[in-house]
């Protein structure tokens, strides 16, 4: 665990180092460096090795290459970004808190939010939320996983990883490097298919961290996903806690589009969320399992689920003027745009939906878009503005769709499109940029 000297971390991973400073954290990224950081020498399209002064001006105390360098002291192996991974696993191999990882299709980040939240209230009466390590905006991936690691410390009582994957194998790898005690499957539905290729293979790739859940730790999986009799099986003896709005051990019922009603045994909560949609109303099932697998109370389940902070582009909503905007551009996948538009579809007044492409989809993108279309025309969503890649989602909505091409031909049009609608929602995948549109409406109405 960190701090360690560079000589002990060369002896974890069975080499030796030239020179022996402090190392406090990771960095792969010469901008991102801080003080004390062990600059890792990463090859691509770019090469690691060529920005090693650049690391070293910001304070990086050694490097980890793959060439022989005198800019720092460093630890030289045949791959860094494998050398990476190993010392992570021992990294983790010190550590003896309670260790969280959450993975899903969708939904992952806001689960995270929500249980951070319970965590850092069952943390709260030495008035010490830093006990608790969480993973940091998108590092949820081979880099983004090590690159929290580092950040462990004997303090933690917990530690939180979210677990994304593009391909089978992924979360295989990731789980290897964190190996929980407490897992969630949130969902397997059809997102990232240009690297699973198929629902099939996303279900699979899902799957992969039960097998590294430590065998006497808990799964929390979601009831009403199809997989979920074989993620069962897959299971063994490791304890199962399901979630679900029906024969669940964790049971949801939404009240209004925020209150929802808890019932875990004979335990019932009422939850406010500061959220809007019942998708959220799902991860915060999902969460207070995890936490109710711990022991946390009803009053630490319910003010965390309460008081926690879901990052901007999650269904955020916004008053301009006389209109509602929800501001849903995180990201997108077909399943959470239903999520959306199933909210939408529920308000009142003139309903507007603007949404940019969805990426990661392979050769269903069009096939996926296009249904997305027909089924906001189905919901009676009023109006569709679809940009960009989004040109299927406005064929498949038909009358009363807009295509526009770029966002700089929407800012000239986009107030004439969108006066007289009484709520609009945003939404589109994070390289789609739709949180520019959200910046348009609220500097058109004066609302920042």
């Amino acid at each position: 665990m960190l701090p360690s000297s560079l000589e002990c971390l060369a002896s974890l991973i069975y080499t030796t180092a030239s020179g022996n400073p402090l190392i406090q954290g990771f960095s792969i990224d010469s901008r991102n460096t801080t003080k004390g950081d062990l600059f890792i020498a990463l090859t691509g399209a770019r090469d690691g090795h060529d920005f090693i002064q650049a690391a070293a001006d910001r304070g990086a105390a050694a490097a980890l290459v793959s060439q022989p360098t005198h800019i720092l002291p460093s630890i030289c192996v045949l791959d860094p970004k494998s050398a990476l991974s190993d010392l992570t696993k021992r990294l983790r191999d010190d550590y003896a808190g309670i260790v969280f990882a959450i993975t899903g299709s969708q939904g992952k980040t806001s689960t995270r939010g929500f249980l951070h939240s319970i965590l850092n209230r069952m943390t709260s009466l030495k008035n010490d939320r830093t006990k608790v390590l969480v993973t940091k905006g998108n590092l949820n991936n081979h880099l983004g996983v090590p690159l929290t690691m580092a950040n462990l410390r004997s303090y933690h009582q917990f530690a939180l990883f979210e677990l994304g994957a593009s391909a089978v194998g992924d979360i295989d790898h990731l789980t290897s490097l964190v190996r929980p005690q407490i897992a969630a499957i949130l969902n397997a539905r059809a997102a990232h298919l240009d690297g699973f290729g198929s629902i099939e293979a996303v279900i699979r790739g899902k799957s992969e961290i039960i097998d590294h859940t430590d065998s006497n730790g808990v799964l929390v999986l979601n009831r009403e996903d199809r997989a979920f009799a074989m993620w069962i099986e897959r299971a063994g003896s490791r304890k199962i806690l399901s979630f679900g709005q029906k024969l669940a051990d964790v049971i949801w019922t939404p009240l209004s589009e925020q209150q929802l009603h808890l019932g875990f045994a004979d335990r019932k909560l009422h939850i406010n969320l500061p959220t809007l949609g019942k998708h959220f109303m799902e991860n915060a099932a999902a969460a207070a399992a995890m936490a109710f697998s711990i022991d946390a109370s009803d009053e630490q389940v319910s003010r965390g689920l309460e008081e926690a902070i879901i990052e901007n582009g999650r269904m955020t909503p916004i008053e301009i003027g006389a209109q509602l905007l929800i501001d849903d551009t995180y990201n997108a996948s077909p399943q959470s745009v239903r999520s959306a538009i199933n909210w939408l579809s529920s308000k009142s007044g003139e309903r507007l939906l603007i949404m940019g492409g969805l990426s990661e989809l392979g050769n269903e993108a069009e096939f996926e878009m296009t249904a997305l279309g027909i089924y906001a025309r189905n919901k009676g969503i009023d109006r569709v503005i679809a940009i960009g890649s989004g040109l299927p989602i406005a064929e498949g909505f038909g009358p009363n769709a807009v295509y526009i091409e770029t966002l700089n031909e929407l800012t000239s049009r986009l107030s004439d499109l969108t006066i007289h609608a009484n709520v609009i929602l945003v939404k589109g995948s994070r390289i789609a940029g739709m949180d520019r549109v959200v910046e348009l409406l609220k500097h058109m109405r004066g609302a920042c």
